[in-house]
């Protein structure tokens, strides 16, 4: 009988940790979350297309020969309309244990502007990240997310569509981890992003992060500050100040308020000009966050997009 409770009691211990750890997970993601992805999913199982969103396969020679990846693309109403018309491009980088759909309720809404006319067209690429690992080169080199999205996913998408292939016309945003992600790589590659918007960005110690986040930077707290945003936008501050548009965003009752409201600091001491945005009564939730910023969210992308 002690054997059989005490195995009882050590399944229920288990269930307890597993969903303790995947709950911040889950409030991240926000809306219409329906399942929590774990492991090297380059290519997003589910092929469903939300929000008029097509399902889509590349080559990542970064990964090696014959390798693919997914994504989601978003196209305006006018791209098939007018041939010659070339459109900007945001990419979306999804949270943490996410996937390429968690975008869905942003592109929808996002689409719902441009065609009432609040918004310009313009492309969104809805990135399969994998789902742990912070949209960097793992520190072991099995996992080149950076590479795949720099060397692989942009040169595909402006060879593929019709977009305009320069800073001024892409873009990119995240949640969370995804948040992360943009403000690494948006920073890191300033001239290949013209606007970088980060929304309650996962940027957090290395310490106060969980093994699973750890374990990708190798545990290595010289690579995590090697590649983390903090020290890439001191790196390329020169070439980001008056060049970029940054747009950062919080909600008051997030966890990870304290560390964005220090990266704001940051980027106002290193004279980078952005808009930052505690919002009220949001949590750790991108719909919550867009919701209730007492200004259109969304009118970011107005003019994100211009010289």
């Amino acid at each position: 009988m002690l054997y059989r409770n005490c195995n009882r009691l050590a399944f229920v211990l288990s269930l307890v940790t597993a969903i303790v750890t995947c709950l911040p997970c889950a409030l991240a993601q926000g809306p219409d979350r329906d399942s929590i992805h774990h492991g090297n999913e380059w290519i997003d199982p589910d092929h469903s297309e939300p929000a008029g969103t097509h399902y889509h396969l590349y080559s990542t020679p970064s990964r090696g020969a014959g390798t693919q990846a997914s994504c989601l693309i978003y196209l305006p109403p006018s791209y098939e309309k007018n041939a010659n018309q070339r459109f900007p491009v945001l990419y979306w980088l999804h949270g943490g244990a996410g996937s390429q759909r968690e975008g869905a309720w942003m592109v929808e809404r996002i689409d719902a502007e441009i065609r009432s006319g609040n918004l310009p067209p313009f492309l969104v690429v809805l990135v399969q990240g994998l789902p742990d690992v912070r949209y960097i080169n793992s520190k072991d080199g099995t996992r080149p997310v950076e590479d795949v999205i720099v060397r692989d996913l942009i040169p595909h998408i402006d060879s593929t569509y019709r977009t305009i292939a320069r800073r001024q016309g892409r873009a990119i945003e995240g949640m969370s981890m995804g948040g992360f992600g943009a403000l690494r790589l948006g920073f890191k590659y300033p001239n290949l992003f013209g606007a970088v918007s980060a929304l309650a960005p996962s940027i957090k110690p290395m310490q106060q992060e969980p093994p699973v986040v750890r374990e990708p930077f190798g545990n290595d707290q010289a690579y995590w500050d090697q590649n983390g945003p903090w020290n890439i936008v001191k790196e390329h501050a020169a070439e980001i100040r008056a060049r970029t548009k940054v747009r950062l965003l919080v909600g008051d009752q997030d966890p990870l308020l304290a560390p964005v409201k220090d990266y704001d600091a940051l980027l106002t001491s290193l004279g980078i000009g952005h808009q930052f945005a505690v919002v009220a009564g949001a949590h750790h939730r991108y719909d919550e966050i867009v919701s209730r910023l007492p200004d259109d969210a969304l009118q970011f992308w107005k003019t994100a997009f211009l010289p």
